[in-house]
This record gives C-alpha cells, sequence and structure tokens, in this order.
C-alpha cells in the first residue's frame, strides 16, 4: 500500500477496485469480507449507487470526515452524472490512538443518506462493535441499514419516474381523438364518391386480357418459386454457421470506481 504524501496523505487507488478496501487488515472474517463485497456490488448492479468502505492504520492527522471525503474524490467514488458515491472509512483504536470513524456523501446521495443519520449509525451501530474489537460486525451492522435505505429511495424515485412517463403519454390523448374524427371523415366522403360512380359502365382492365401463351407463363412459375426456395435454404444453411468470435469480446460486468463528486455531507466519530 502507498501513502500519497502530496494528497493529504488519503491513499491511492487500488489497481483492483472493489467496494471494500481492508488496509488495516482489522476485517479477519473472511466470509463477512465476501458477504461485505457481494452486498456492496449487486446494489452497485441494481441502482448504480456506490458505497465503499475502506479502513486505514492512520489518517495523516485529517479529520475522519475530511479524510474520507478526499478519498472519495481522488478515487472517483460514484457516477459522474448521479454523484451518487458514499465513502466509508474508519481508522481501528490502538494504544496510541483513538479509533475514528469518517463518512463522506456524494451530492446525489446527501438527501437520501442526511448527516444526522450517518452520525446515528457511526454511534449506535458501530461503535459499540468497535469497543468489543469486533470491527467486521460494526462494519456489516452500518451497511445493513444503509443499503435498504438506499434501495427504497431507488425504488420511489423509478415509479415517479414511470407515473411521470405514463401522464406524459396520457397527455396527448386529446389529439389522437381529433386525428381520429378526421381521418374518419375523409373515409366517409372516399366511401360516399366510389358509391356514386358504381352505375357507370365498368371497362376491362388489361389486366384482364388473357394472351394465348399465359398459361405457359404460369407453367414457368413453379419452377421459379422452387428454385428460389431452395437458394433461401441454401442461405439458411449458411446462417446456422457459427461465426467465429471476434478477438476483441466485451467483457462481463466487473466493478470499478466512476468519478463521482463529494460535498460536504457527512459525519465523524471517534472511540
Amino acid at each position: 500500500m502507498v501513502w500519497n504524501v502530496g494528497q493529504a496523505q488519503v491513499p491511492e487507488k487500488p489497481a483492483q477496485a472493489s467496494p471494500v478496501v481492508d488496509l488495516a487488515g482489522i476485517i479477519k472474517n473472511d466470509s463477512l469480507m465476501s458477504a461485505l463485497n457481494a452486498q456492496l456490488d449487486s446494489l452497485s448492479k441494481k441502482t448504480q449507487n456506490q458505497i465503499v468502505v475502506v479502513t486505514v492504520p492512520d489518517l495523516g492527522g485529517l479529520d475522519p470526515k475530511e479524510f474520507a471525503t478526499q478519498l472519495g474524490q481522488q478515487w472517483g467514488i460514484g457516477g459522474k452524472a448521479l454523484n451518487n458515491g458514499f465513502v466509508m472509512v474508519v481508522k481501528p483504536k490502538t494504544a496510541d490512538s483513538s479509533g475514528e470513524i469518517g463518512f463522506a456523501t456524494g451530492y446525489g446521495l446527501e438527501g437520501v443518506l442526511p448527516d444526522v443519520f450517518c452520525k446515528r449509525l457511526q454511534t449506535e451501530y458501530m461503535v459499540p462493535h468497535f469497543v468489543d474489537g469486533d470491527y467486521a460486525g460494526g462494519i456489516k451492522a452500518a451497511i445493513d441499514e444503509i443499503v435498504p435505505v438506499v434501495l427504497d429511495d431507488y425504488s420511489k424515485t423509478q415509479t415517479q419516474a414511470l407515473a411521470s412517463e405514463s401522464k406524459k403519454k396520457g397527455g396527448g390523448g386529446n389529439g389522437w381523438f381529433i386525428i381520429a374524427i378526421v381521418l374518419g371523415v375523409i373515409a366517409l366522403i372516399v366511401l360516399m364518391r366510389r358509391r356514386s360512380k358504381g352505375s357507370a359502365p365498368q371497362q376491362p382492365q388489361q389486366s384482364q386480357l388473357k394472351s394465348d401463351n399465359e398459361p405457359e407463363k404460369k407453367a414457368e412459375e413453379p419452377k421459379k418459386d422452387k428454385e428460389e426456395k431452395e437458394e433461401e435454404e441454401k442461405d439458411t444453411d449458411d446462417d446456422d454457421t457459427e461465426a467465429p468470435k471476434p478477438a476483441n469480446v466485451e467483457e462481463p460486468y466487473k466493478y470499478k470506481y466512476g468519478g463521482g463528486e463529494f460535498g460536504g455531507g457527512g459525519a465523524s466519530t471517534k472511540f
């Protein structure tokens, strides 16, 4: 792990992005680590919101919330368009220093995860676990509170978007009604004109005049149709042949940081 002194002691972005980055080595439960990564990755896939947990051995003298804000900004947590990132930083307690927790909220999530909510998570859900040395349990307790809130907001946003779209489509009903009336009038006029000309003698159309060689042409048509059918079957057989896959096939979903912006939302707590 490399510390970037020129950027306020914030660690450099890892080469392999993941929701949980345990630089302090305090999440010693491998199965719980995997569960946290899967939980936050699933949230990111569904809602595009990005929650990242980072543990560090030292904050370099910075306030925990300020440290989390700078880390989120430099790593680019969250999407560029929505700025929907959230950073949770945990520094463990040592014999020489207090433990510290810092949250930083992207602009797009400040209304969903307000400062009061963040502070309550730290004091009521994380600190009780941390004072007993259970860092993994405290982090999991906070994540279990955050994820449902983010999912609920996402569901409400989707519902509102669908309702708005439905309302827009319904607003054009009068226009379609007028168009239907106009088309109906035109059709009625055309029908009346045709009926008024119904008594006029009909002249034989050119297509109705049969030539002597017409039976011969009809005899040729089945042969032509057979040749066209054979050609189509040949083309179908060629299409069934599996084409070689290109070398640059697009890779499946892979967790990555998106480049979001951070404001002043969040909270700090020492223990």
